[in-house]
């Protein structure tokens, strides 16, 4: 899904790790500034990549060799387009936000739609999640963080 590099970043805040292309940002978890104190603890060159490399970095280190065997072993965790260049993506989930800079699986499916793409919203908004543009707010609602 377009190029570049992905870095696994771990908050030293609240040490949830995350994904984020480029320098370090705000943690999407506890909201922290990063700068320089947030610690890169891997970079990968894809958004697949980076999925399956913050999964494990979030995983307790006594199972991380199980969970690495079992994603060896499964097909791909998305299925997204990998036609549709990642800054348009981008661009719909932003596209996709409220007055308030909150989206929903609808909202974000209705500009999927309209752009007449057969992408899967939900994969979609845990693609822009793992990428650090999105932090959930509750069950059916995001954020978007600029």
């Amino acid at each position: 899904m377009g190029n570049g590099s992905f870095n696994v970043i771990r908050c030293p805040a609240c040490s949830t790790c995350h994904g984020r292309k480029g320098a370090p940002g705000s943690c999407p978890h506890c909201g922290q500034h990063l700068g320089e104190h947030g610690e890169v603890l891997k970079t990968v060159h894809s958004a697949e990549a980076l999925r399956i490399e913050v999964s494990l970095a979030n995983t307790p280190a006594e199972l991380r060799d199980a969970l690495r065997q079992r994603i060896k072993g499964n097909q791909p965790l998305s299925q997204l387009n990998e036609e549709t260049p990642s800054r348009i993506m981008g661009k719909w989930v932003v596209d996709s936000k409220n007055a308030e800079g909150v989206l929903t699986v609808q909202s974000v499916q209705r500009t999927l739609d309209q752009n007449h793409s057969n992408l899967d919203a939900v994969e979609v908004i845990e693609q822009a999640e793992v990428q650090g543009m999105l932090v959930r707010v509750d069950e059916v609602r995001w954020m978007l963080l600029e």
